[in-house]
């Protein structure tokens, strides 16, 4: 019977993991494909997929096998880590009726397409209605779960277990003084320089295909596409795919974004596949993944080695343009002013989260009203980073994530920053050669790197214990200052 159990269980999750992936693939399709008249029928799709995997997910029987594996007399390590991670996610379910998580499937595919349509239009009051509602849903399904807790801890438990408003208050102080520091100095050591030529969409798209090649992404098990907002899609565990957004005028940032979503894909790709399936084999936190995606967007990706490596591709794609790897390393690694997350350098960008976490956490306490939500987030974009947006399109409307309701995912880029530098600080100590490696081309130094230390053990451990195991203990919020300032000040 306990075999018998264990067999049913992962069957269970299999299931639950194919209903994922075509909830994925709709999403997928809703922004690298879907026609714009399509959203209406989109959304009911996604509300009834969001159905079925809720009563999937929240159906007695399982319960019933999660505490029949819970009671085996000789759990296997994936046994064990099924159970603790089912519970959770079993328990967090359980408690969301269906009626309100088939409101908030449909609510997120319509807040997907009415942001689309606000940022086109830059208008962000065609957005304010589904945001309202993207609120209100948040808060009822954190009521639902715990209502004795803050209902942004409860939310930032889908992302980062653990993780409460007092622990990023404490990491963003620490951090926002060090950074201002670092930018100071950054701002008055360097000239302004810049690589804002004009460069052929088709090209570049070309040039990511190489890029993405080259540095490890099965293509066998992927795709690269164009979308508005860069992200990556896990269809299946066969099936992990990249979009990206390049522009005429700025080919560095097109560039970052496929290097940041790569980084996602490879960690997906890199999970094995075994029993117990997602509640085993998936990536421990959605800080981890971040911490992927920075580590090969900028400490690989905007390299000078990496930059030296990327010359002849560049060059391949690009006959007519003069490519200077030092001046692209100092054009991609400048401080300055901007009002757009995905566009700025390190140093500013996790003060771009924290005004993220502060307008979350305003509108989740209802200290501030849908309706005030342009004029606040200008009022903190001054505060922050010295800029107030010129539209809404390039302000409020810019990400896509409360679009869909995720909110407590953007603290999880930070995190990522914070994982990133540890380890790449012990990447650095075990490779000393490192910067050349990465100018010969030699990716695969730090793929296997990942794959042995983060990738292979999927879930089997929890976030802190996976990067202890990984880099040891360290002092996380001081290596990625650290890292900033070798970067920034004396690069």
């Amino acid at each position: 019977m306990t075999t018998a159990a264990w067999d049913e269980l992962s069957q269970q999750i299999a299931e639950l993991d194919t209903l994922a992936g075509i909830g994925g693939l709709l999403g997928w399709d809703q922004q690298v494909t879907l026609p714009s008249g399509s959203a209406g029928g989109r959304a009911r799709q996604s509300e009834l997929i969001g159905r079925l995997y809720h009563e999937q997910a929240t159906s007695p029987r399982l319960g019933e096998l999660i505490e029949a594996v819970a009671a085996l007399p000789d759990p296997t390590s994936e046994q064990q880590a099924a159970v603790r991670n089912m519970r959770l996610t079993y328990r967090r379910a359980t408690c969301v009726p269906s009626k309100l998580a088939s409101r908030i499937a449909n609510a997120s595919a319509s807040g997907v397409a009415a942001w689309g349509e606000a940022k086109k239009e830059k208008n962000y009051r065609l957005f304010a209605e589904s945001l309202q509602t993207n609120v209100d849903l948040a808060l009822e399904r954190a009521q639902a779960i715990d209502p004795n807790r803050h209902p942004y801890d409860v939310l930032l438990e889908d992302y980062d277990p653990g993780t409460t408003v007092e622990d990023l208050r404490r990491m963003f102080g620490a951090l926002q003084q060090g950074l201002t520091d670092i930018r100071q100095q950054a701002l008055a050591g360097k000239g302004s320089v810049a690589f804002t030529e004009h460069f052929d969409r088709a090209a570049q798209l070309a040039m990511h295909q190489d890029v993405i090649k080259a540095v490890g992404y099965d293509t066998t098990r992927g795709a690269l596409h164009e979308a508005e907002h860069p992200f990556s899609c896990r269809v299946g565990s066969r099936d992990v795919r990249i979009a990206t957004h390049v522009h005429e005028g700025d080919l560095l940032s097109g560039l970052a974004a496929t290097m940041h979503e790569l980084g996602h894909a490879l960690y997906e790709q890199g999970i094995p596949e075994g029993p117990g399936g997602s509640a085993v084999y998936a990536a421990t936190s959605t800080g981890m993944h971040e911490s992927q995606s920075r580590l090969w967007e900028n400490m690989i990706g905007r390299s000078r080695g990496f930059y030296r490596w990327l010359r002849p591709v560049f060059t391949r794609h690009f006959p007519d343009k003069a490519f200077d790897p030092e001046l692209v390393f100092l054009a991609s690694n400048r401080v300055k002013a901007g009002s757009i997350r995905i566009f700025a350098e390190e140093v500013s960008y996790n003060l771009h989260i924290i005004l993220r976490f502060e307008m979350e956490l305003a509108l989740l306490e209802r200290r501030i009203r849908v309706e005030d939500v342009p004029a606040e987030w200008a009022r903190l974009s001054e505060q922050f980073l010295g800029v107030r947006p010129k539209d809404d399109a390039e302000g409020v409307l810019q990400d896509a994530h409360w679009a869909g309701g995720a909110f407590g995912y953007f603290p999880s880029y930070t995190l990522g920053n914070l994982y990133a530098a540890s380890l790449f600080a012990v990447l650095r100590k075990s490779f000393p050669d490192l910067e050349h490696r990465i100018e010969e081309g030699d990716f695969a130094t730090i793929l296997n790197f990942l794959r042995e230390r983060i990738h292979r053990h999927g879930h089997l451990y929890e976030t802190p214990d996976l990067l202890r195991k990984a880099v040891g203990p360290r002092d996380h919020v001081e290596d990625l200052l650290s890292y900033l300032r070798d970067r920034y000040i004396n690069p």
